[in-house]
């Protein structure tokens, strides 16, 4: 990783290029990752800043291990199932981007122009062999997609005074446009093979908000509306099995209001209520199930959001946050139908998120300090559905978890500064068990603690400073699952954690 960043001739600029690789915890599990990022700042007159900004992603031939079943992750949480390997399951990602940012004061008014363009190149071999495919609507195993992406928004930022305050009020809109070139080929033991897909996909979302909010003395209210359009239009260039073209627009106004009031210097509390709106993801639309084409019917999720909470300053080393939080959902997306490499998804009626988070952060004493934080969500369906057709229907029942979201997790360190130059440190951390599907059947991902240790050192010499870190991460070697892949049609819901593992690195830094 290596970064430059100062000013010449009155341009700031920033550089950075980067590479990550790795053999991977489990077998067939390499990846190899490659960065670079750039930003040139400069002032055209002491009322505004113009700024300009590339980065690029290069991840080329990423392998993917797949999950496990119990079995086998309870055999050998190491190893991969063996269609892993005979179809070679692999994902390779090309990705530049670069934008434009401007920004003029007026006053005390200020505006902000910003735009940005991009492409994007994804291919993914996945494990589902050509006999599983049906001959009509087949995508095959092999995902092909090129994307330009591009958009533009403007923002005015107005201050003033209204009923003895201040008032801030933000007015803007947004225009952003995905066009993907999308292809699907047969996997053939890890080759590309026979055409089975292709279309062109359009989505366009153009968005208004404005957003007001009003200080006097301990009060501040916030209130906004954004208006939003998310359209989808696709183009069918692959007719031997129909013309399956068509799209879809979604429309919605979200409202959002919020209340801060500070008891005193030390503690605020506060409260806010929003509408919240998200559409399906061409993915999630590919597929209407039983020899299907596009699923348009799928509805956007509309979601009600409530949070209450405090911030404090705790004597004169210590901060604590408490919040509490409600999220309430209709239509959500959940999976319908998968079989042969296919997946369908229906809008369910309810959803239910309630929970309390909290944090802790204080220092004991010049050279010792202590993080902690806790989180608590009741993750539920919020009425019963049925999902599948014919002999695989499935009832999930009012009530059952939302698979994928543990219901408690718990971090916490405590780090000593044994020098000036020297620290070192003990981490915690907690996770509950996960369900790994809707009906709460299978067995889920059991909790685990963990504990790490890290250590940083630090020096300098006349224009150097040196930095070196030292991690050990799962310092007892605990086997346990650290992600899971929800609703797996094998059962290969299972993604195993790495034992004992340490990483150690130095960074220099040089200033003229």
């Amino acid at each position: 990783d290596i970064t430059a960043q100062g000013k010449l001739d009155g341009l700031g600029y920033v550089l950075n290029t980067s590479r990550f690789s790795t053999d991977g915890y489990r077998d067939h599990s390499a990846a190899t990752r490659e960065q670079a990022f750039a930003k040139i700042t400069g002032k055209p007159d002491d009322d505004s800043k113009l700024t300009f900004t590339i980065n690029g992603l290069w991840q080329h031939n990423t392998q993917d291990p797949l999950g496990l079943t119990l079995a086998e992750y309870k055999s050998n949480p190491r190893s991969v199932d063996p269609v892993a390997t005979q179809y070679n399951t692999r994902k390779s990602i090309d990705h530049l981007q670069g934008g434009v940012a401007y920004e003029r004061r007026f006053g005390t008014d200020l505006l902000q122009i910003s735009a940005y363009s991009g492409q994007r190149s994804v291919t993914q071999y996945q494990a589902i062999p050509p006999s599983a495919l049906a001959v009509t609507k087949g995508s095959g195993g092999v995902v092909d997609f090129d994307r330009t992406f591009y958009g533009y928004g403007a923002r005015w930022i107005a201050i003033g005074q209204a009923l003895g305050g201040k008032v801030t009020t933000t007015t803007g809109f947004e225009y952003d446009v995905s066009k993907d070139i999308r292809s699907g080929f047969d996997n053939l033991n890890g080759t590309k093979s026979t055409l089975r897909r292709k279309e062109a996909d359009n989505v366009e979302s153009t968005g208004a908000y404005v957003q007001s909010e009003w200080q006097r003395g301990p009060w501040s209210l916030t209130g906004g509306l954004r208006y939003n359009t998310v359209k989808f239009d696709i183009t069918d260039q692959y007719l031997l099995n129909g013309n399956d073209s068509g799209g879809r627009n979604y429309t919605k106004t979200t409202p959002v209001l919020g209340v801060v009031y500070k008891l005193n210097p030390a503690i605020n509390l506060y409260a806010s209520a929003a509408k919240g709106f998200e559409t399906p993801t061409l993915n999630e639309m590919f597929y209407s199930g039983s020899g299907g084409s596009f699923n348009f019917g799928l509805n956007a999720a509309r979601s009600n959001h409530y949070e209450v909470g405090a911030k404090a300053l705790v004597g004169e080393s210590s901060r604590l946050n408490v919040a509490l939080f409600q999220i309430s959902t209709d239509d959500e997306l959940v999976v319908d139908t998968s079989t042969g490499g296919r997946t369908s998804y229906k809008s369910v009626g309810k959803t239910l998120r309630q929970g309390i988070e909290a944090s802790f952060d204080t220092a004991w004493r010049r050279d010792l300090s202590s993080r902690f934080a806790v989180s608590h969500i009741r993750a539920i369906y919020d009425g019963s559905f049925t999902t599948g057709t014919g002999a695989s229907t499935k009832t999930i029942n009012d009530g059952n978890a939302i698979p994928g979201v543990p219901r408690s997790t718990v971090f916490g360190d405590l780090a000593w500064k044994v020098t000036p130059a020297i620290t070192t440190a003990v981490e915690g951390v907690y996770r509950s068990k996960i369900y790994v599907e809707d009906t709460n059947t299978a067995t889920p991902a059991s909790s685990y603690a963990i504990a790490n240790l890290r250590v940083t050192a630090e020096q300098r010499l006349n224009h150097w400073r040196l930095s070196e870190f030292a991690r050990l991460d799962n310092l007892f070697d605990r086997n346990y699952v650290g992600s899971v892949i929800v609703g797996d049609t094998n059962s290969r819901y299972y993604e195993s954690a790495p034992g004992r593992n340490w990483m150690a690195g130095i960074n220099a830094r040089y200033t003229w």
